[in-house]
């Protein structure tokens, strides 16, 4: 019996903006299906190394449905040289229950 597949990796891109009629800060999908990573990914730290500000944003994008059977594994700040503004690296991975239903059709 050959072993299970390793679990499915994404990694999504957040841009942090202020919201035009509130002002308060939000954080932008640049990527919003993720990119497939293969092999161990990027070298990112604990989520938790996050200002808590950005912690309880993070915390509130991945409660909602779509992200339903993914987890974060890591996440921190993202440097792009071409472009200007804060981003934000966060790397998702499929838990073992989203996987059985990954297989059955459903997709992030």
């Amino acid at each position: 019996m050959s072993p299970p597949p390793p679990p499915s990796r994404r990694l999504l891109i957040f841009q942090e903006a202020r919201h035009p009629q509130t002002a308060e800060v939000v954080y932008l999908p640049v990527n919003k299906l993720g990119l497939p990573i293969c092999g161990d990914g990027p070298d990112l730290p604990s989520i938790l190394e996050l200002p808590l500000r950005i912690l309880k944003a993070f915390t509130e994008i991945f409660n909602q449905p779509k992200y339903k059977g993914w987890a974060i594994v890591a996440a921190g700040p993202y440097h792009d040289t071409s472009e200007e503004g804060k981003y934000y690296a966060v790397v998702l991975e499929q838990t073992a229950s989203a996987q059985h239903a990954d297989s059955m059709g459903a997709i992030l």
